[in-house]
C-alpha cells in the first residue's frame, strides 16, 4: 500500500558518479582529426567573409574587426559576422571558444541562427525570465520555448579566459551539441528562425558571431556528411518527444522542475518517475533516461523526469547535511506528480522510480522510506504519499555508510561529499557522529519487509571483499543489497554480466513489465 508507515533501521552509506557523454576525443593541437579537414588555417582570414556570398565592399569592413592571434581567430565584439565562404550540408564540426565577461555570440549553421554562446558565469537571477538564467552556451537560442534544445540541459562553460570545446553535429534539420564533454542538446529540430514555418535551408554557411566582448575561436574542424552516412546516423540517434508539460515547478528554487510526458490513453497510465546521476553534483534530466523514453512511452507508460537541487546549491542555501536537499527534493517532486494524477491521466498507485548512479541511489531511497506524506498539511501537494509501486535502477549506490563501503569494497573512495565531509577519509573517521544522517538517509538502512520489488542493473561482476575497476558503480552494491532485501522478504532483482536468474535484461524491461501489473487492492 501506498500509504504504509515506518521505521527506519540502521546506518549506512553513499556515492555518486559524473556522467560525461561524448563520442570522440577532441583535438587539442591543430592538426584535425582523422576524417576532418581545418577551415581556419591559424595565420589569417583566408575562407572567411562578412557575409555570404561577400559583397565586393564588404571584407574591408570585416577585417576590422576581425583578425589573427597566435593561430587564434579573434572578434571585437563589434561588426560583421565572420562567414565560410563554403556551404555545408550534413556535418559534424568541432571548435574552441574562449569569452570574456559579458560577452555573447553564438554559431550559425546553414546560415540560420544560432547555437548559443553564452555567459555562464553570470549570477543566477531565477526572476530575471522563465528560462533560468544564466543559460550557458549551447542551446538553439531562437527555437520556440518549452521546447527541447531551446536551452542548453545544463551550463556546462568553463571559467573566464579558459577555452571551451564545443562539438556540433547537423544531421537534416536536427541538431547535437556537446561542450566539455557533455551533450547539452540531443537530436532537437533547429527551427529557421529567419523565415518561420518554412523548412531548414539544405545547406549554407557557418557563422560565427560576437557582440559585447571578445570572443577568440581556434581549431575549427568540419567533417562533412555523405547522404548514406546521414542516413545512418539517424537511424541510431532516434528523436526524442518534447515534453507535454515542460519545467513543470514543484518548489521555489529555479532547479526544482520537472518535464513530463503524457501517453494518451483511456484509462489512467503507470508512470516512471526518472532521477539522474552525476553525483547529486552534475548532469541533466536526460543523462540515462534518453535511451530508453521512447520505449517506455510506447509501452503505455507515461513518464517524468527530474531536476534537483545539486550538493553545491544546497551547501550555498545552508541545508545540512547537504544530501538532503537532492532526495527531499526527488520526495516533494513525486508528490506533486500524484496530486496532478487526474489532470494528467495517471495512476498514482503504480509509480516507479528510475534513475542511474546517484540517481539510483535517490530512487531506491523513495523506495525504502518511510512514507512522507502529510494528512494534516494545509498544502494539498505535502498530503500526497512518497511510497513507490517499485523501483529499478542503474549502477546505484545501496549505502551511506562508509565502513560498509569499506568492507564490500577495500578502495572505496567516494560518498563524503553527500555529508560535507571532505575526504573518503574523513568520511570514515566521523562515521560514529553521522549515524543519525546515515540511517536517515541511506537506502540499505531503511529497508523492511512492506517494501516495494526493486530492480538492480550494473556493468561488471562482483567481487565482495576486493578492490574494484569502479568502487563507484560496483555490483557488489548489489550483492548485499539484495542479500538484505531477501532477509526481510522483499523482492530484489540484480543484473550484471553472467548473473543467474535474470528475467528482465534492461531497466526499460523491468518496468514496463511490473508497472503493468495490476496494483494491490
Amino acid at each position: 500500500m501506498l500509504v504504509k508507515k515506518k521505521t527506519p533501521i540502521r546506518p549506512v552509506a553513499l556515492v555518486a558518479m559524473l556522467f560525461l557523454s561524448i563520442s570522440r576525443p577532441f583535438a587539442d593541437e591543430s592538426t584535425p582529426p582523422k576524417g576532418f579537414e581545418t577551415i581556419f588555417n591559424g595565420g589569417d582570414l583566408t575562407g572567411w567573409n562578412g557575409s555570404y556570398p561577400p559583397p565586393p565592399t564588404q571584407q574591408s569592413e570585416f577585417a576590422k574587426h576581425w583578425t589573427v592571434e597566435n593561430g587564434e581567430l579573434v572578434s571585437d565584439g563589434k561588426g560583421s559576422y565572420a562567414t565560410t565562404r563554403e556551404a555545408y550540408g550534413n556535418f559534424e564540426l568541432m571548435l574552441e571558444f574562449k569569452t570574456v565577461a559579458g560577452a555573447d555570440g553564438g554559431i550559425h549553421v546553414r546560415g540560420i541562427p544560432e547555437i548559443q554562446i553564452g555567459d555562464g558565469q553570470q549570477a543566477v537571477d531565477p526572476n530575471r525570465d522563465k528560462h533560468r538564467s544564466p543559460f550557458g552556451s549551447g542551446g538553439l537560442i531562437h527555437n520556440r520555448p518549452n521546447t527541447l534544445g531551446h536551452a542548453p540541459l545544463c551550463v556546462r562553460d568553463s571559467s573566464y579566459g579558459r577555452w571551451n570545446k564545443l562539438r556540433i553535429q547537423q544531421v537534416g534539420s536536427r541538431t547535437w551539441v556537446t561542450l566539455n564533454n557533455m551533450q547539452v542538446v540531443m537530436g532537437a529540430e533547429l527551427e529557421n528562425s529567419l523565415d518561420p514555418g518554412k523548412p531548414l535551408p539544405a545547406s549554407g554557411p557557418i557563422r560565427l558571431h560576437a557582440e559585447g566582448g571578445e570572443i577568440r575561436w581556434r581549431n575549427i574542424f568540419i567533417r562533412e556528411m555523405t547522404d548514406a552516412a546521414a542516413e545512418r546516423f539517424l537511424v541510431t540517434h532516434p528523436p526524442l518527444p518534447n515534453p507535454t508539460e515542460y519545467d513543470v515547478s514543484y518548489g521555489p528554487h529555479f532547479k526544482q522542475v520537472l518535464h513530463f510526458w503524457k501517453v494518451e490513453s483511456e484509462k489512467p497510465t503507470p508512470v516512471v518517475f526518472f532521477i539522474h546521476g552525476g553525483s547529486w553534483m552534475t548532469c541533466h534530466r536526460l543523462v540515462g533516461l534518453s535511451p530508453m523514453l521512447t520505449t517506455l512511452l510506447e509501452g503505455g507508460v507515461s513518464v517524468v523526469s527530474v531536476e534537483y537541487r545539486f550538493i553545491q546549491d544546497a551547501n550555498a542555501g545552508g541545508v545540512v547535511p547537504p544530501v538532503k536537499a537532492p532526495l527531499h527534493d526527488a520526495a516533494r517532486a513525486l508528490q506533486l506528480v500524484r496530486s496532478k494524477a487526474t489532470e494528467w491521466n495517471i495512476d498514482k498507485e503504480r509509480i516507479g522510480a528510475s534513475g542511474t548512479s546517484a540517481g539510483a541511489c535517490s530512487s531506491l531511497w523513495l523506495a525504502f522510506h518511510p512514507d512522507m506524506a502529510d494528512p494534516d498539511s494545509d498544502d494539498p501537494v505535502a498530503r500526497e504519499s512518497t511510497r513507490l509501486f517499485c523501483a529499478a535502477v542503474n549502477g546505484a549506490q545501496t549505502t551511506l555508510d562508509p565502513q560498509q563501503m569499506k568492507d564490500w569494497t577495500p578502495n572505496s573512495t567516494y560518498g563524503a561529499h553527500a555529508f560535507n565531509l571532505g575526504t573518503f577519509e574523513n568520511f570514515l573517521a566521523k562515521r560514529e557522529t553521522i549515524l543519525p544522517w546515515i540511517a536517515e538517509f541511506s537506502p540499505y538502512a531503511l529497508v523492511t519487509p512492506d517494501d516495494p520489488p526493486v530492480y538492480l542493473s550494473y556493468g561488471s561482476k562482483p567481487d565482495v571483499g576486493k578492490p574494484a575497476k569502479d568502487p563507484t558503480h560496483t555490483s557488489n552494491f548489489g550483492v548485499k543489497l539484495q542479500e538484505h532485501c531477501r532477509s526481510l522478504g522483499v523482492t530484489c532483482e540484480l543484473a550484471y554480466p553472467g548473473a543467474p536468474d535474470v528475467k528482465h535484461k534492461t531497466l526499460a524491461e523491468s518496468l514496463l513489465f511490473t508497472l503493468n501489473q495490476p496494483a494491490a487492492q
